[in-house]
C-alpha cells in the first residue's frame, strides 16, 4: 500500500506532527474510517490500494487458504486488517496477507494485533517497493516466528520469496512468468502458481 505521513491542518503546515502514545493510536484506529500504521509515536496513513493491488492480494490469500485447508494444516491465513506489532522498533504495521502457525499470539490481548507471523505477503507498488524490500523487511526480521517473506509485483509477473535459513541468513528466490511456481518452504512447500496469481490481469 502507498503511504503518506499524516500532516497537520493547512494553517499549521509548518509544525511537526504531534507524537501520540501507542494506546491513543489503538483507540483512534478503532474509530477511524482509514488505516494507519504506528511508527514510534507517529501515524502513517495507508492510502487505498489500486484494483490490481487488491486483486493480487486477494488471489494470494485464496491460494494460501486453499493450500492450508486442502492439507488440513493448523494455520491461519489473514488479510490486511490484521496488524503486526514490532516491539523492538515500537511499530505497528499492516501486511497485505499473513500466515500464522497454529495459534495467534496477540499483543496485549488485542484480537486485531499479532506478534507471531510465519509468512508475510506484500504486494509491491512503485511508491512502496523500496520500503517493502528494505525497511519493512528489516522490521519483520526482528520477529522470531517470521520465516518467509513474499513480494508480489504488480508491474510484471514476478514474485520474490525470501526464506530464513537455520543460521538466520536469508535466501532469495525469484520467479517470473506464467510458467513459474513460487515455493514457500516455511509453509510445507506451498506452491504459488504465477499463472493463477495473475489470472485475468493485464500485465
Amino acid at each position: 500500500m502507498a503511504e503518506a505521513l499524516i500532516s497537520p491542518s493547512s494553517h499549521r503546515a509548518t509544525r511537526q506532527p504531534r507524537r501520540v502514545s501507542l494506546e491513543a493510536y489503538f483507540r483512534a484506529e478503532e474509530k477511524s474510517l482509514h488505516k494507519h500504521e504506528f511508527h514510534n509515536g507517529y501515524y502513517k496513513l495507508m492510502a487505498g490500494g489500486t484494483f490490481k493491488h487488491d486483486n493480487l492480494a486477494g488471489k494470494a490469500l485464496t491460494l494460501l487458504n486453499n493450500f492450508v485447508e486442502d492439507n488440513e494444516y493448523n494455520y491461519f491465513v489473514n488479510g490486511s486488517d490484521t496488524k503486526i506489532r514490532i516491539e523492538q522498533f515500537d511499530k505497528v504495521v499492516y501486511p497485505d496477507a499473513v500466515v500464522i502457525c497454529e495459534k495467534p499470539t496477540y499483543f496485549q490481548n488485542r484480537l486485531d494485533t499479532i506478534t507471531n507471523p510465519l509468512v508475510i505477503v506484500e504486494v509491491l507498488s512503485k511508491s512502496t517497493e523500496k520500503y517493502d524490500r528494505a525497511g519493512k523487511f528489516d522490521l519483520y526480521r526482528t520477529l522470531p516466528s517470521f520465516k518467509e517473506y513474499v513480494l508480489v509485483s504488480q508491474e510484471y509477473k514476478h514474485v520474490s520469496v525470501y526464506t530464513r535459513q537455520p543460521d538466520a541468513t536469508w535466501i532469495l528466490r525469484d520467479y517470473d512468468g506464467d510458467d513459474a511456481t513460487a515455493v514457500l518452504y516455511a509453509l510445507h512447500e506451498c506452491p504459488l502458481s504465477l499463472k493463477r496469481l495473475y489470472r485475468g490481469l493485464e500485465i
